[in-house]
């Protein structure tokens, strides 16, 4: 934490609130410092990854928050955590609260002998505070914004890299926010307390066993070869992009879809986003009719899909098996996550 950060740490309560999408008013020119306070929101939904679906899990985290003066890297703020206590979100230094403060409009700010007098803040958020272990180190470009690679965790088999459902039990989601000062009508707006909309960078995606297939019929797995397993994010608050992919792996769900069994859907899968064009959807399923005495299993049982994974969007393709074929529609099933 630099010497400046230091001079304005003082033990406070922060309020906090949820988003609620109001206008934001202009304040008066102040001569004073003023506190500075995060209110955060999340759209929601939860899979088998630990993915962070609505405010109440964001609130079980620590997020860290940086603040850097507008049109610039520097920064004003440098990794401060925010911790939601009870009722309300509080800086935080693991044991006691800390209060920092706009810097008073006006003033002169000299970093490294670099004179500042534009006081207006933008703030990076992200969640969790310890960022996980499949997640770059990320970085900042007041040009382009916040950005970040990521390597999705693979099981190698036979030379074959496989994205499982194994690999992503333990497979802690990355949350992301940006808030250009251009977004407030000044340094001190928002009422004292800056909306941080978290975004999810990822898609997710899965399966459901139509009805239309019936009883008899039930799917033991399902794959798509050479997705990527890495890439890198960029979020300047607005648009949330995806290039330089890396890595091809086969996504692979090893579960039972049964139209009356244990479930008719698949776990969600958190993928990277990407416009794969069309892919080869793979099933292998196990048949009681058919006239035959005994199960029957069927491998590589399968159809051509168009992938076009969006950032923070839910997939969810419909499949539908029967002795002719299988049927996979996915154009009325996609959701905001």
């Amino acid at each position: 934490m630099n010497g400046m950060t230091r001079h304005i740490r003082q033990m406070v309560l922060l309020a906090a609130g949820l988003l609620a999408g109001c206008a934001v008013e202009t304040p008066e020119v102040k001569t004073h410092q003023t506190e500075i306070a995060v209110k955060t929101n999340l759209t929601p939904m939860r899979k088998r990854a630990n993915t962070i679906n609505n405010v109440t899990a964001l609130q079980g985290y620590d997020l860290k928050i940086d603040a850097y003066f507008h049109g610039t890297d520097t920064k004003y703020l440098d990794g401060v955590k925010l911790h939601y206590n009870e009722s309300e979100w509080m800086f935080w230094d693991g044991s006691a609260q800390l209060h920092y403060y706009w810097p008073i409009e006006g003033s002169v700010y000299d970093p490294d002998g670099v004179n500042i007098t534009n006081m207006s803040l933008d703030f990076v958020g992200f969640c969790p505070y310890e960022k996980p272990s499949y997640i770059g180190t990320p970085t900042y470009n007041h040009a382009t914004g916040a950005s970040f690679t990521a390597t999705l965790p693979t099981t190698t088999v036979a030379a074959v890299d496989y994205m499982t459902i194994g690999n992503q039990a333990s497979l802690q989601e990355h949350l992301i926010a940006v808030l250009d000062s251009q977004t407030l009508a000044k340094q001190t707006a928002a009422g004292g307390a800056l909306p941080l909309q978290f975004k999810h960078p990822f898609a997710l995606v899965k399966f459901v066993l139509n009805a239309a297939s019936g009883t008899h019929v039930q799917i033991d797995s399902i794959s798509i070869a050479e997705l990527n397993t890495g890439g890198t994010c960029t979020y300047n608050g607005t648009t949330m992009s995806w290039g330089s992919y890396t890595g091809s792996g086969t996504l692979i769900i090893r579960e039972v879809l049964k139209i009356g069994g244990t479930t008719e859907t698949s776990t969600g899968f958190v993928v990277i986003p990407q416009n794969y064009g069309t892919k080869y959807l793979t099933v292998s399923a196990t048949w009681d009719d058919w006239s035959h005495p005994d199960k029957v299993t069927i491998s590589d049982y399968g159809t051509e899909v168009d992938l076009n994974w969006e950032a923070g969007r839910i997939y969810t393709y419909n499949l539908t098996l029967d002795k002719y074929g299988l049927k996979v529609d996915a154009g009325k099933y996609t959701e905001q996550w």
